[in-house]
């Protein structure tokens, strides 16, 4: 029962609001210290007025998370759990809690962090609100719920049906691929993102040090570039399979380079934000462009690797070998604009045909 209301309402929760969680990761994850933290949760902890401020932010989060629950319960399909309304008081309770916990994870972390923040400061006032207050949030959530979910079943479905088919809206092909991704791939794609904003934070962690020069950034471009590799490869996947009527309609070489940018620049978002709010690092406003335009302009090169193979056996051996030729061309101080080009140029002849997607 357990894994069928994770199933039903966490997973659907974290999928919905997933660009706002992923924001929070990268802000409060990658961006920040534990210093900062630190001196950021004393900060709450010492002023009224940002410490009231949390707890209204709590407030909103659970009133969010609420609404979105009840949402979930009005779909025909959710209908079925309308019955947790006759279990014992103690069985609705503990399932609810279950799903609260999970959806609230990331307050009940960070109430904990600054009650042991606020006990090392000796503040004993604030960590008990703190925890009256998420407590109290479960209980409203427990009693909304049950009420909600103990009214009668409406007869609506003409009305629903009107209402979820009043008007359909065409998507651009530049979404295509980054929707393909979060219907059917979503956790390819946030594990290879991870593994990208882990990397580049170990390389820019390394590189304020001081201990190395700027071809240190532009090798973890690199590393960052291959790690999409999985992506690509699912990215011409959707181009075999659903997208393959297009390649019976020729279409111009700008059009397609047009949407292939646009659809890279979607998936690499994270590390181009990343980049951008490591300037400080940064010796000037020409490194930054140069280390963006090599981000783009190698991932490009990775697509136009994979047109280009035609046996699947020897991609291995393509992938290899192109890692390795970059790699020198860095390590041996080639400009970088000389790379990013070659690359672009690269990608431009792989799609020359009129009848490649």
């Amino acid at each position: 029962m357990r894994n069928l209301l994770i199933r039903a309402f966490v997973a659907p929760y974290y999928k919905a609001f997933l660009g706002f969680f992923i924001l929070i990761f990268i802000a409060f994850g990658l961006l920040m210290e534990v210093r900062q933290h630190i001196i950021i949760g004393t900060r709450i902890l010492e002023h009224p007025l940002a410490f009231l401020t949390l707890l209204f932010m709590f407030l909103i989060y659970g009133w969010v998370q609420f609404r979105f629950h009840i949402h979930l319960i009005k779909h025909g399909a959710y209908q079925v759990f309308h019955q947790m309304a006759l279990f014992k008081s103690s069985d609705f309770s503990s399932y609810q809690l279950v799903i609260w916990v999970y959806n609230h994870l990331l307050l009940i972390i960070y109430v904990i962090f600054l009650s042991f923040l606020s006990v090392k400061i000796g503040y004993w006032f604030q960590p008990v609100l703190l925890w009256v207050t998420l407590s109290g949030m479960a209980s409203a959530h427990r009693i909304f719920l049950y009420y909600a979910l103990a009214r009668p079943l409406p007869d609506h479905g003409s009305n629903l049906l009107k209402k979820f088919t009043r008007k359909s809206y065409s998507i651009s092909s530049v979404y295509w691929l980054i929707m393909h991704l979060k219907e059917n791939r979503l956790w390819l794609l946030l594990a290879c993102k991870l593994m990208v904003l882990i990397l580049l934070k170990m390389f820019y962690y390394s590189y304020s040090t001081g201990a190395y020069d700027a071809r240190w950034i532009h090798f973890s471009v690199l590393c960052a570039a291959f790690i999409n590799l999985p992506i690509w490869l699912e990215k011409k996947e959707f181009e075999r399979s659903p997208l393959k009527i297009f390649l019976n309609l020729p279409r111009p070489i700008f059009i397609k380079a047009g949407v292939h940018l646009v659809s890279t620049l979607l998936i690499i978002a994270p590390e181009i934000m990343y980049v951008i709010f490591q300037y400080p690092y940064l010796s000037n406003i020409q490194q930054l462009l140069s280390i963006l335009l090599l981000s783009l302009s190698l991932n490009l090169g990775i697509i136009a690797l994979i047109n280009f193979t035609k046996e699947a056996s020897h991609l291995s051996r393509n992938v290899t070998i192109k890692f390795f030729t970059l790699f020198l061309l860095i390590i041996f101080g080639f400009p970088v604009i000389f790379v990013s080009l070659m690359a672009i140029v690269i990608f431009i002849f792989s799609i020359r045909s009129p009848y490649v997607y």
